[in-house]
């Protein structure tokens, strides 16, 4: 992608060298030779990246970085000089420049800080992509809520979307749904069209956790070549989720603590702070109190982040929501695996109802794609499932599966088995072809009464079509073999 340069710069010679040197280097350059000739230019055709000098007569470099703010530009400005002052520096950092360099004719400083900021341009555009593509998925309309529970977090998150500014504290079990909720906060709020950055905070190793969260500055520390921003300053107008905060080392939570009371944020080996708008979100699955109690969390932070607490119940405490979650998630793997899936039958509704969910929404959604994947027809049933979800089931009900399993299992012990005759594999053959005939010939039946998948089931018949040389579209033959159908 060829990037348009803006250079704002009232010498002709310093002017005309660099746009050469740009031009090089295979960017797009505009020039303007005075701040106000450079505000006609950003009204009328933006640029990618505005390369501004800091000293002009007339309007300077830090007049045009407030009349841009107040256009509301979003756009990275480097600012040059050979005259500026620190205080020129800090005061353009404070206003949202992008970077300060100062001018030299090898322009080995502005070529890196214009690398940087298309990587930060690039960056920016990706995460702006995904928020247009994700939005219509986190819907507010779209969150399923058929349970008492689950009405009763709708209705505070309905209250929560419209107010973007407050901290937002997330408690639930681990798969209940944390991370699900706080975008459903983000993208139905007015923030909605910018970034939702999410930090795993157990995953960052301490010795990185600064520089991952607020970037650091050319040579801060060895291997640092340039410039880096950090997530937090990515997120920039949006939202920043901090997952597993209860697992954060002390130290760090000083850090972090600092940045959500200020709003400021410094780069690992920068000078002074600069602001930053967003809002925090943090989610934990540890009871943050009793770890306060025990001095594993600190109190000011627990407080700063503990404004509006969301408790996400667990998917046990919201039975009547089971049965619609499995539908969209069937809906979502039948799309991926490409496979025209049109539900589930009563009896795999029941088992599903039926089973504790130790491990939440994520466990459901885990166990919902792996039966769409083994799913070779239309609906799925019981058998499509992992045999330990059936085994959950058969006590509760006397389903036509349970029914099928007891028999099965019962005729086990009056089956003819001649020790010395028949082998292992010859006792499973009649054993399945038993069950078949029971269950008239129904194989997802048949595979809940054994116990075993139904991909399973398919791969012992198919084995055994193989030993005897049968061809597997035999047809009726096949069902007077085995009862299947």
């Amino acid at each position: 992608m060829i990037l348009n340069i803006l250079l704002v710069e009232d010498e002709p010679l310093i002017r005309e060298a660099f746009t050469l040197r740009l031009s090089e280097r295979g960017y797009e350059v505009q020039t303007a030779r005075s701040g106000e000739e450079g505000i006609g230019i950003l009204r009328t055709s933006p640029p990618d990246i505005v390369v501004l000098d800091m000293v002009m007569p007339g309007m300077s470099g830090l007049d045009l970085l407030k009349e841009m703010r107040a256009m509301s530009l979003e756009i990275p400005v480097i600012v040059l000089t050979a005259r500026g002052t620190v205080k020129d520096a800090v005061e353009a950092m404070r206003l949202g420049a992008f970077d300060f360099v100062t001018k030299s004719i090898d322009m080995d400083d502005l070529i890196l800080s214009l690398s940087n900021a298309a990587r930060f341009l690039s960056l920016s555009r990706e995460a702006r992509f995904w928020t247009r593509r994700e939005s219509g998925r986190y819907a507010l309309s779209r969150m399923v809520a058929e349970s008492p529970a689950g009405q009763d977090l709708r209705q505070q998150v309905a209250g929560l979307v419209e107010n973007d500014r407050v901290t937002v504290l997330l408690h639930g079990e681990t798969g209940t749904g944390k991370e699900y909720i706080a975008k459903v906060l983000h993208y139905n709020g007015p923030s909605g069209e910018r970034p939702f950055i999410e930090v795993d905070c157990p995953a960052i190793p301490a010795e990185l956790f600064e520089t991952e969260l607020f970037g650091h500055e050319k040579g801060s520390f060895t291997g640092a070549t340039g410039r880096r921003v950090g997530l937090v300053e990515l997120a920039e107008g949006g939202t920043v989720m901090l997952d597993e905060i209860g697992d954060l080392p002390l130290p760090l939570q000083a850090k972090l603590l600092r940045v959500i009371e200020e709003r400021t944020i410094r780069r690992v080996g920068g000078g002074a702070p600069f602001p930053v708008n967003v809002r925090f979100m943090a989610a934990t699955h540890r009871d943050l109190r009793q770890q306060v109690r025990e001095g594993r969390f600190r109190e000011d932070l627990f407080y700063r982040l503990n404004v509006v607490t969301l408790t996400i119940p667990p998917l046990r405490e919201r039975r009547d929501d089971i049965v619609p979650l499995a539908e969209l998630f069937l809906h979502q793997s039948s799309q991926t695996f490409r496979k025209k899936i049109l539900g589930l039958s009563n009896n795999a509704k029941r088992l599903l109802e039926d089973y504790p969910f130790p491990g939440n929404i994520r466990e459901l959604s885990n166990l919902v794609e792996r039966a769409v994947l083994y799913c070779k027809g239309t609906i799925l049933e019981p058998g499509h499932f992992s045999s330990e979800l059936r085994r959950i089931e058969e006590p509760s009900h006397g389903s036509s599966e349970a029914a099928s399993g007891a028999t099965a299992r019962g005729d086990l012990l009056h089956m003819s088995y001649r020790i010395g005759h028949d082998t292992l594999t010859q006792f499973e053959h009649h054993l399945i072809t038993e069950v078949l005939r029971q269950v008239s010939g129904n194989k997802s039946q048949a595979a809940a009464a054994l116990g075993i998948s139904r991909w399973a089931l398919d791969r012992r018949l198919k084995g055994r079509r193989e030993e005897s040389g049968e061809k597997e579209d035999r047809g009726p033959e096949e069902i007077k073999s085995y009862g299947a159908r």
